[in-house]
């Protein structure tokens, strides 16, 4: 017999500041009589950063953007007459809104609590731990997507210019995917590479927002190829105070760009991208994802 496919869940440990005193928010399920973070189980094909935005939105009527990392639970469920894995990741989450709680069969009543209080409120002690995290990772200074372009027609289908070199549809269909992932982060700064192919991969998102994208030649493959040292000092140019920054690059230019923005060094296929959040310390938290 088949081991029964894990369950993948997302929520968020949504938190605010007043009168000097830091509050969490919680959520009643009538279901089960209990207390609990916000989460719930990813749509099909649903990349998990979007699934945890949208279900404290679901569940508390806050839309929310996503910080740190704060643990993920490991744990089983019933499933079909048997039992499951279950995995579901966290992340801390501060609102953007006041939002427009409703109560329903789901969830009936929400409540903002110091963390203390809500310590004692949670029914499951998993996510006492869980809410135990959120001090380790906040404040947040500022925050870096760093983002290898989508899938591009291939070099050797392509009689134009290198840099005009556009996504194929996989990449296009990757693009469109990134603006629910990147609005889930809050980016409200977008800088790419200013070849074609990572322009499109954040000409979605930046038209959702209705910002402007920063071209930075520099980073391009050709820019870089001409001037290697024409990376340095962008650390200084890409992380800004208060800001949630994307930048778009190249494969060959990723590694070089990654050390000058102090980041880890890793490979990045076609769409994939790094989160990293500078916290009040120094200290970086990072998060590596596949392409959505």
């Amino acid at each position: 017999m088949s081991n029964p496919a894990t369950v993948i869940a997302a929520g968020g440990v949504v938190w605010r500041e007043r009168r000097d005193t830091r509050q969490v928010l919680l959520v009643h399920r009538p279901r089960y009589d209990d207390w609990s973070l916000p989460k719930g189980k990813l749509n099909q094909h649903e990349h998990v950063l979007r699934a945890a935005a949208r279900e404290v939105e679901e569940e508390t009527g806050l839309r929310v953007v996503l910080g740190p990392p704060v643990g993920v639970q490991r744990y089983t469920v019933r499933k079909n007459g048997g039992t499951a894995p279950k995995l579901v990741h966290y992340w801390s989450a501060t609102p953007v809104d006041d939002g427009d709680f409703r109560p329903n069969d789901e969830v009936d009543e929400v409540a903002w609590l110091p963390v203390d209080k809500a310590r004692t409120k949670l029914s499951y002690p998993r996510d006492v731990d869980i809410l135990d995290n959120l001090d380790r990772v906040i404040p947040v200074v500022a925050t870096l997507v760093l983002v290898r372009h989508a899938e591009a027609v291939k070099r050797k289908d392509w009689d134009g210019k290198d840099t005009n070199r556009p996504l194929n549809d996989t990449g296009t269909a990757v693009a469109e995917r990134l603006t629910d992932v990147l609005a889930a982060l809050g980016v409200d700064r977008v800088i790419s590479s200013d070849a074609e192919r990572c322009a499109a991969t954040l000409t979605p998102y930046a038209a959702s927002i209705g910002r402007h994208m920063h071209l930075w030649p520099e980073i391009s493959e050709r820019g870089y190829d001409a001037d290697p040292d024409g990376i340095r000092g962008l650390a200084d140019r890409a992380w800004k105070q208060g800001k949630v920054t994307a930048v778009c690059s190249h494969r060959p230019v990723l590694p070089a760009l990654a050390r000058e923005l102090g980041l880890r060094v890793g490979k990045f296929s076609p769409g994939a991208f790094v989160v990293a959040h500078q916290l009040a310390d120094g200290q970086l938290v990072h998060e590596r994802f596949s392409a959505p």
